[in-house]
């Protein structure tokens, strides 16, 4: 085992455990009778959940790798010296949770600073009590069972899902145009909210493809890793390579990424801005 593995299985034997922890305190918070719910924009909420997880994977990561650096969706970035970087999304899903529903998610991807590449993540459904993980070259996992993506060849046989971007309103003709090219070619469409949760599904072959518009580092690294572990397929809708710097995503079992891909033109330049 080289350097970086053993680096790369650390880092990510700690995401467990950390994920574990976050995901004892996400549930605690959603039973008590309320909750502090505030707004960064008009339909964009965060919690009192979503600061105190992030605190709490803050302090486990630098605590045991203080030479990593870390980006985070509430917190900002620490730029530190070391070789890593954790792309952290405390909670994923965080209108869901506040209406008490559990469909949210924990998301810890893990990346090689100089290369930019994602050697690790971990995708936690605290209320569903399912933790999904991968390490780069080693395969995708679901409580510790391997996972493999959907065999579906036919798009008119497969279910995807999407979702809808919070500054939608100058938007909306060409999200409806994309949903309706899918809904009309596939099985189904479907929207649960929290895009980690939904590449953590497509990954187990629960969904066959997803895509959306307008997401975040935070909440594409580990996903995308776990789906390309899985045997899927991630790219950009312009079938570029995955990256999570790049704010659209196609992901697949890879036999409907081509077809997928034909239905979702690429039509707005500035959804390729990078971040």
């Amino acid at each position: 085992m080289s350097s970086q593995e053993v680096d790369v299985s650390s880092r990510v034997k700690l995401a467990l455990s950390l994920a574990t922890k976050v995901s004892k305190f996400l549930i605690s918070i959603q039973k008590k009778p309320s909750f502090i719910i505030e707004k960064k924009g008009s339909i964009d909420l965060v919690t009192e959940a979503d600061k105190g997880s992030e605190k709490i994977l803050r302090h486990g990561i630098l605590s045991k790798f203080p030479k990593d650096s870390i980006l985070g969706e509430e917190e900002g970035s620490v730029e530190n010296s070391g070789d890593y970087r954790w792309i952290l999304d405390p909670l994923d899903g965080t209108t869901n949770f506040s209406h008490r529903l559990p469909l949210y998610a924990v998301s810890i991807g893990i990346e090689h600073k100089e290369t930019k590449q994602v050697l690790g993540g971990v995708i936690s459904l605290p209320a569903l009590g399912d933790t999904y993980y991968a390490e780069k070259n080693k395969g995708a996992f679901k409580n510790k069972k391997q996972i493999k993506v959907s065999d579906t060849v036919n798009l008119i046989d497969a279910l995807f899902c999407t979702g809808f971007p919070y500054q939608r309103e100058n938007e909306t003709d060409r999200i409806i145009s994309y949903l309706k090219n899918l809904l009309l070619k596939t099985r189904g469409v479907r929207r649960t909210g929290a895009a980690a949760l939904d590449l953590a599904w497509v990954a187990e072959g629960r969904f066959d493809g997803f895509w959306e518009e307008r997401l975040s580092p935070w909440d594409m690294a580990a996903g995308g890793l776990i789906i390309l572990e899985a045997g899927g397929s991630v790219t950009t809708f312009d079938g570029n390579s995955f990256s999570p710097y790049i704010p659209n995503i196609i992901a697949t079992n890879s036999k409907l990424h081509d077809l997928a891909r034909q239905e979702l033109t690429f039509t707005i330049q500035d959804s390729l801005e990078h971040y």
